[in-house]
């Protein structure tokens, strides 16, 4: 079967099984879930920001489709990059294997209480007001609201050109539950918004371009103004075991990440905040996923994504074109006694050539695996491959280990990491980074982060050494 067939089969078959969210089992009472994963807490003390959380009274935990999984009630310590199996807690996406920077995923983990730094309750119980209101309007519509603002700065240590960019990153996501409330055959439609701005002379993300390295020194923070990020359509059947969806989004967000690949809250340069190894397509655009989870140890996802996808454009011009990104994942999802949860998966991918921008195809693979470390470390290393025709890195691998309240603060999260990467092009040199930063929680929504790059051999820059980048990032969330 040729590709530009299967692509259309693979981007259609999704509506075929729609009609059976209709006719899914009539409401039932969730099933009550596993002890979750959290490592012992105290309670919140009087007057601290728990008192005016807007997590609901204790009662039997929803299925993880039904409402994000946000009413079961938080406590202070559930980390927020869990490793769920399928089922459980936190399994809200496509499949366990989701990136964090999917948007249910993303709003699942702005709604997990903290303990900030300083309680600041003339400014905050406004805003703790205003955020019940939203949850109330969500159990009487099923549709969730989220609000996020990130602001980075970058500089970068001597040389030619501009060494340090400014940006700022508004994000508005909602989620539309309208089928199966309730239950764990939900219909869920998923739209987000972004607004990302320049703030100064140059932007982070050109950073990179400026250094000459091989992978950016960051990822996200340009300046391209307002787009429509995502508008798709997530499907859960059969009591949640079988999952798919349609429209527009980023395959990116669904396959091939790890646990602290995030720029919003986690490290910075594109070695970790992405997967440099594979030839995504430039933004998001229309896409089509599938996900099988038969237990809470074993799942398998496969995703295709139109290959001219941008997220400044609605690509649907393109799709005749019958160039296509593809990709699958298998993974398992083990808890070791002692340890904790793991998740180990392999990733393969392939790109088409794409005749209108002149640019070959590619493919490659990836293994990943992330693991918890008892009760306050996390650990992730991951290896890709490719022909590096697109990418121009050949073989790249990163090992990290973040710690949760290393300064005290048990929802401060501490992360260091090391890559290295083997350019396509004969001649330059391998490039290798490490990276290092630390997150405070100042207030229950707001987090502030520094943190310090080292580049040994960039390499695009033959006459530099090593380079280093600081960073500095606030984020406000609801």
């Amino acid at each position: 079967m040729n590709r530009s067939l299967l692509a259309m089969l693979l981007l259609s078959a999704p509506l075929a099984c729609a009609s059976l969210a209709q006719r899914a089992t009539p409401p039932i009472e969730p099933k009550p879930e596993g002890k979750p994963e959290t490592r012992p807490e105290a309670q919140p003390e009087p007057n601290t920001p728990a008192e005016s959380s807007s997590a609901p009274a204790d009662t039997s935990a929803p299925t993880p489709a039904s409402k994000l999984d946000t009413d079961q009630p938080f406590k202070f310590g559930i980390p927020d990059i869990s490793l769920p199996g399928g089922g459980q807690k936190g399994d809200v996406g496509l499949s366990p294997g989701d990136t964090p920077t999917a948007a249910v995923d993303e709003m699942y983990d702005i709604d997990i209480p903290r303990r900030g730094l300083f309680h600041l309750p003339t400014v905050e119980a406004p805003l703790d007001r205003f955020v019940a209101s939203l949850r109330s309007f969500e159990e009487r519509t099923g549709l969730r609201v989220n609000f996020a603002y990130t602001m980075l700065f970058q500089q970068a240590t001597g040389g030619p050109g501009d060494r340090n960019g400014a940006a700022g990153d508004i994000d508005f996501m909602t989620a539309w539950t309208l089928l199966g409330r309730g239950t764990e055959n939900t219909g869920t439609l998923i739209f987000t918004g972004e607004y990302r701005f320049k703030m100064g002379e140059q932007t982070p993300s050109q950073l990179g371009g400026v250094l000459g390295t091989l992978t950016n020194v960051t990822s996200a923070f340009n300046g391209r103004g307002w787009v429509v990020r995502d508008v798709y359509w997530l499907q859960r059947l059969l009591d949640g075991k079988l999952r798919f969806l349609i429209g527009r989004a980023d395959i990116s967000d669904f396959i091939g990440g790890m646990r602290m690949q995030n720029v919003n809250n986690s490290f910075f340069n594109r070695a970790f905040s992405g997967n440099a190894a594979v030839a995504y397509p430039a933004g998001h655009g229309p896409a089509a996923g599938l996900s099988i989870v038969p237990n809470d140890f074993f799942y398998v996802s496969a995703g295709i994504q139109n290959s001219y996808s941008t997220t400044t454009t609605i690509s649907l011009n393109t799709l005749d074109e019958g160039d296509f990104f593809y990709a699958a994942e298998i993974g398992i999802t083990p808890n070791f006694e002692g340890l904790g949860r793991g998740r180990y998966r392999v990733m393969g991918w392939y790109m088409d050539n794409r005749p209108q921008l002149n640019l070959p195809s590619d493919e490659g693979l990836s293994i990943i695996a992330d693991q918890d470390i008892g009760d306050r470390f996390l650990a992730f290393a991951r290896y890709g491959h490719s022909n590096g025709d697109l990418t121009n890195i050949k073989n790249m691998g990163q090992i990290g280990v973040g710690v949760r309240g290393l300064l005290g603060s048990e929802d401060d999260l501490t992360g260091l990491a090391g890559s290295i990467a083997e350019p396509e092009t004969s001649g330059l040199r391998n490039e290798k980074v490490v990276e290092i930063f630390h997150r405070w929680q100042l207030t229950a929504r707001s987090q502030f982060t520094v943190g310090a790059q080292l580049i040994v051999d960039p390499s695009n820059a033959p006459t530099d050494d090593t380079l280093g980048v600081f960073s500095v990032r606030f984020r406000f969330d609801f």
